[in-house]
């Protein structure tokens, strides 16, 4: 019988698994209420530990990118693994409001990153042939912790438990599962390797020193920067934005359930999308798609309707899964498939300004004017600012292929090899296959 360990479905289902019990950071809002009335805390104050962890993320995501040079990816996962459980377990322990900034922020922060790099990287070196539906369904389950993990540490935080052992069972959960992951993780077989997306040719093989460079890179990176930073915000904050206009908690645990549930399946839409109409296509179609919700949302939160308004996070949600799906496949189709971990990574970095600086905005308007009214009048125009971006994207890719001696003839004839080759040679460095 053959193992099961090879089957590359059997891998991306274990992927998604790991990463729906690692995506615990999207959980954050369900903390927040419980922890401001027993110690005090404001809500910037609580907001910044959301921002903490997506800064971890981004930083985390960077690390393995160096590591995997030196280390194995399955030393990677144990080191992330070990992270987030000592990070989870010591949230029980805490006194200090900077306690909670190391154990929940930095610790968790950068464990989720880590796994979420070893994963996409893992898998997606499997799934050369679908590499958007892959990275979209892997990172279901990254979005998804939100509605599984928020929903179990909701019901924790509310029986007899309370929030300190509420993080002790999230931690065992996710040693037990990673003891399992461990075992899904190597390189695939030469045949498997070789497999070639269909849609959008690999162009360029580029390391990191070289993609930052581009203006493909930066004009992707504000592209999805500002939309998912805005999402962010909503993301930290959502519990409380339903409650600030009348909904009750059990209806805005449920909305931050659907927020949840949309973050989860809009990744493989996203990446389904991305297959299916392309990547320049894809990058106009979901700014254009995030303008509209915006103003939706933001109508349903002046009204103060509250009905409305959850369904919006629902979309809010898909928007952002799609957003995020989308980094990993156009870094391995613009930028080659060697390098991903550290160029994902490195794009995940210039993510995380936004992720510090929007959601700490929306807390501050709200304690300067004591609602989000204000916030929701900007979140518009960023993604304004993306459709923008994702449309002079195109432009800058044949600029990119143009200067790496990319022949139209060459994407259907494993012209992304050729490239590759040109690429590498003159980024100095040796290509590998």
């Amino acid at each position: 019988m053959a193992d099961i360990r090879k089957n590359r479905y059997a891998i991306l289902v274990c992927g998604i698994l790991t990463m729906l019990m690692f995506g615990t950071i999207y959980a954050w809002s369900i903390f927040i209420p419980p922890l401001e009335a027993e110690f005090g805390w404001s809500r910037s104050q609580t907001s910044l530990v959301f921002s903490v962890a997506m800064i971890g993320l981004s930083f985390g995501m960077l690390s393995i990118g160096p590591l995997s040079k030196v280390l194995s990816l399955r030393t990677c996962f144990v080191a992330s693994t070990s992270l987030i459980v000592v990070g989870l377990f010591s949230c029980q322990f805490i006194t200090e409001l900077w306690q909670l900034y190391v154990f929940y922020g930095v610790c968790c922060g950068l464990g989720s990153g880590m796994s979420y790099t070893v994963w996409t990287t893992n898998t997606l070196a499997w799934f050369g042939d679908k590499v958007g539906f892959a990275s979209g369904v892997l990172v279901m389950g990254f979005g998804m912790g939100a509605l599984v993990l928020g929903s179990l540490a909701s019901a924790l935080i509310y029986s007899s438990l309370g929030w300190r052992l509420a993080f002790v069972v999230i931690a065992a959960l996710a040693l037990v599962e990673a003891l399992v992951a461990i075992n899904f993780i190597q390189e695939p077989p030469p045949r498997i390797a070789a497999l070639k997306p269909k849609r959008d040719a690999v162009g360029v093989s580029l390391p990191g020193s070289k993609t930052v460079r581009e203006p493909s890179f930066w004009l992707f990176c504000i592209w999805r920067s500002v939309v998912m930073g805005a999402g962010g915000a909503v993301i930290a904050e959502a519990s409380v934005m339903m409650t600030g206009i009348g909904s009750s908690i059990a209806f805005a645990t449920a909305a931050v359930g659907a927020l949840g549930l949309g973050n989860g399946f809009g990744r493989p839409l996203g990446g389904i999308l991305y297959d299916r109409i392309g990547q320049n296509r894809t990058l106009v179609v979901l700014p254009a798609l995030a303008l509209a919700v915006s103003v939706g949302m933001a109508a349903a939160y002046w009204f103060e309707v509250p009905w409305m308004f959850a369904p919006f996070l629902l979309i809010e949600g898909l928007l952002y899964g799609m957003y995020a799906a989308i980094n990993t496949s156009y870094m391995r189709t613009t930028f080659g498939q060697r390098d991903l971990a550290m160029n994902t990574g490195i794009s995940a970095v210039v993510l995380a300004p936004f992720n510090l600086v929007f959601p700490l905005v929306a807390a501050a308007l709200f304690e300067w004017t004591g609602g989000y009214e204000a916030f929701f009048v900007l979140v518009p125009a960023f993604a304004l600012l993306s459709l923008v971006c994702g449309a002079l994207c195109k432009p800058a890719n044949a600029r990119l292929q143009a200067k790496y001696g990319a022949l139209e003839k060459d994407a259907g004839k494993g012209g992304g090899h050729v490239v590759g080759q040109r690429a590498d040679h003159e980024a100095g460095v040796p290509h590998r296959a």
